[in-house]
């Protein structure tokens, strides 16, 4: 999903329309653990400067929005190149190949390649619990809303969830991600069992889910995803800077990874912008990144276990408590602050601190 904080990064791009137009508009975050409802999150919450919603949309969008806007830059792009390592090269930095061979040496290397980056030390540790994901038709008249991100629960073991994308390059309809959660070391006993009983278990939990569950014929239309919590604590080295999950990577559970990156690039360009030089450039962006970062890292860390973890106790005491206080103000709120990314204040060290409804009205207006 693409927050607020992301929609202001992408406003300042003059990206934020094709991501609109690419995507879907999501209102509410609701889910329930059989009749109780235990996630009600309305973005309506939001002061009305901030974004009154969200955006679901397919990775593939996003990343055709942002490559496209490198083409136009006339920014040269080289592909296959499998990158090992980085090596300093005097002053500067290249980059070592799985065939041996090294790049020339840049005056800075920005490393956006993931969790699991050859250009960081391997630090953390990998969640026990991954998820299932497939991208099908939107199920038009399944009682499912095209503005809402729905999930249900059984205990914490046990999440399926479904996110309106709306229409993905290449293809003539809307789309849903729809999402089971799944211990990595429960997937072999998975695939062996076959699909079917699989499908009977989802119907069994949430029984609307069957026009989806029709589209699916076979395990290879669904990816498992593994995740891991990692936070570099030195992000930037001589000529090399780690932004995005490179630096830090958690669950998906709050929906801040591209968002997070996001603000990372916005933060980087703005520091070698405002800095002398790029050493000072680069500890410049981390300082105005650093709190935000630590803020949701330790917010996924505490979260996660509620949604995904094999406890009994935390998830009876989010069914019967947290679930019932959270429908009362000024958990509605911060709610709302915490899902949108707005916790900690990222966006006015970064100049972005504008009033995003405005400028959302006049996107979505065009």
């Amino acid at each position: 999903m693409i927050q607020p904080t992301g929609m202001a990064v992408l406003a300042e791009l003059d990206l934020l329309k094709q991501v609109l137009r690419a995507g879907s508009r999501v209102d509410h975050l609701f889910g329930k653990a059989g009749n109780r409802v235990v996630l009600d999150v309305h973005y309506s919450a939001l002061s009305r400067r901030r974004a009154p919603f969200g955006i679901g949309i397919h990775r593939a969008s996003l990343f055709s929005v942002l490559h496209d806007a490198v083409v136009r830059e006339s920014i040269p792009i080289h592909t296959a190149h499998l990158i090992a390592g980085s090596d300093r090269a005097g002053e500067q930095r290249q980059l070592r190949f799985a065939d041996g061979k090294v790049s020339r040496p840049f005056d800075l290397i920005v490393d956006t390649l993931g969790t699991r980056t050859p250009l960081a030390p391997q630090t953390g540790r990998e969640l026990a619990y991954g998820a299932l994901w497939a991208t099908l038709d939107w199920p038009q008249g399944a009682g499912f809303d095209v503005h809402t991100l729905e999930q249900r629960y059984f205990r914490s073991s046990v999440m399926v969830g479904v996110l309106p994308t709306g229409t993905p390059p290449g293809a003539e309809t809307p789309k849903a991600a729809f999402f089971w959660s799944l211990r990595a070391d429960r997937l072999k006993a998975w695939q062996d069992a076959g699909i079917e009983p699989w499908k009977h278990e989802v119907a069994t939990l949430w029984p609307d889910c069957a026009s989806l569950l029709s589209q699916i014929t076979d395990a290879s239309q669904l990816t498992f995803a593994s995740y891991a919590h990692r936070t570099l604590r030195k992000p930037m080295e001589h000529a090399l800077i780690h932004i995005g999950d490179a630096w830090h990577s958690a669950s998906p559970q709050l929906g801040q990874g591209a968002n997070m990156a996001l603000l990372d690039a916005w933060a980087l360009a703005k520091g070698l912008t405002e800095a002398k030089g790029v050493t000072d450039g680069l500890a410049l962006a981390i300082k105005l990144r650093r709190r935000h970062v630590l803020t949701y890292q330790w917010l996924t860390a505490l979260f996660t276990p509620v949604y995904q973890s094999d406890s009994r106790l935390l998830p009876l005491i989010r069914d019967q408590i947290v679930g019932p206080l959270s429908k009362l103000w000024p958990a509605t709120a911060i709610q709302a602050a915490m899902v949108s990314g707005l916790i900690a204040n990222p966006l006015e060290p970064l100049g972005l601190d504008k009033d995003l409804q405005t400028r959302l009205t006049l996107a979505e207006a065009t």
